[in-house]
């Protein structure tokens, strides 16, 4: 199974689920608000609540996942996974919920985590280096290179540990990154190619880094991500430490084709389109994650902006150690 077919069976059968284990609705909530306490006590509740949907990944490659009362850590220091093919390369562990939740009509839905990051060997100002081409046709750095390829990484793109919330049927995302004592929020809608979401052609897909923060390295950040919409609005907001830290009108729409500032990673293909009325279910996604491939990641519509990068340049030593803990889900009906 693919990587696309298994983002569609997850997607189908977490929408067809109400409750699972580990699963609680708050009773103090005000009218109109839910809260879902989403917390694995044990491995074997992780294992119902969870699904490693792409395969365990590092766990296969001397990663370790540890599940108690006080959260699930998963660590991979350093990464021994790698790919030079489409997004492949990003993903080194990732739990997705077997739980799918509903976004109202009008109102807001939260998903929101404690997370505690160490990420050791990753470097402030690290260049990669690649060759345009298709993936695999650059072995070795210094290898002869008709059109080089390089580029400054943040901490957070080395490796990351990471919080999404995710739309399988558009393939939609809101992420937030943590890395040793920098942050940063991203957002990105990824194409067919990818998710097998349909009617996502490459001129609807983008990947863009909205803001970045340093944070003090070692402490918990408490991090929120929480999409709104209503008759007139579509809009993402992600918190940290209990404070708004960014905001994304038109969901759907490139941050460049909006005049937005961004980090420049990455301009977009196309000018995207609105997607208030598609967006009628989430699930929580948790991980650990690199992000070191050039928009648009191989894209067979795109042969021009193909960028192969060597294993040696994808895995120098750096790695992630993550805890998650607290993971709620807040539903608000206007």
């Amino acid at each position: 199974m693919n990587i696309a077919d298994r983002g569609c069976l997850v997607a189908l059968t977490a929408a067809a689920l109400l409750v699972v284990a580990g699963s609680t609705m708050a009773g103090t909530a005000p009218p109109g608000t839910q809260v879902v306490k989403y917390d694995a006590q044990g491995e074997s509740e992780y294992q119902q609540m969870w699904a490693n949907i792409y395969g365990p990944l590092e766990l296969n490659a001397g990663g370790t996942r540890s599940v108690t009362k006080f959260g699930t850590t998963v660590s991979a220091a350093p990464f021994h996974v790698g790919a030079d093919y489409s997004v492949f390369d990003h993903l080194k562990y990732l739990g997705i919920s077997t739980q799918s939740f509903e976004v109202p009509e009008t109102g807001s839905l939260e998903f929101s985590a404690n997370i505690t990051a160490q990420t050791p060997g990753t470097q402030d100002g690290r260049i990669i280096v690649g060759c345009y081409g298709p993936p695999g046709s650059y072995l070795n750095v210094g290898d002869p290179c008709d059109k080089p390829f390089e580029q400054t990484l943040l901490p957070g793109q080395q490796a990351g540990v990471v919080l999404n919330m995710i739309n399988f049927e558009t393939g939609q995302l809101f992420d937030w990154f943590i890395a040793g004592d920098t942050a940063f929020a991203l957002i990105e809608r990824l194409p067919t190619v990818v998710t097998a979401s349909p009617g996502t052609p490459l001129d609807l897909a983008y990947t863009q880094i909205i803001k970045t923060a340093k944070i003090k390295p070692g402490k918990t950040a408490k991090v929120a991500i929480r999409y709104t919409r209503g008759p007139h609005e579509s809009y993402v907001e992600y918190f940290l430490n209990g404070q708004v830290f960014t905001r994304v009108d038109n969901v759907g729409i490139p941050l460049d084709k909006q005049g937005m500032s961004y980090t420049g990673y990455a301009p977009s293909t196309g000018d995207g389109e609105p997607l208030k009325d598609r967006l009628n279910s989430f699930v929580i996604g948790h991980g650990l994650f690199s992000l070191l491939d050039a928009f648009p990641y191989q894209h067979p519509a795109a042969p021009e902006l193909s960028v192969s990068i060597p294993l040696s340049e994808r895995l120098f030593g750096q790695g992630a150690i993550g805890t998650w803990d607290s993971f709620r889900v807040t539903r608000k009906t206007k």
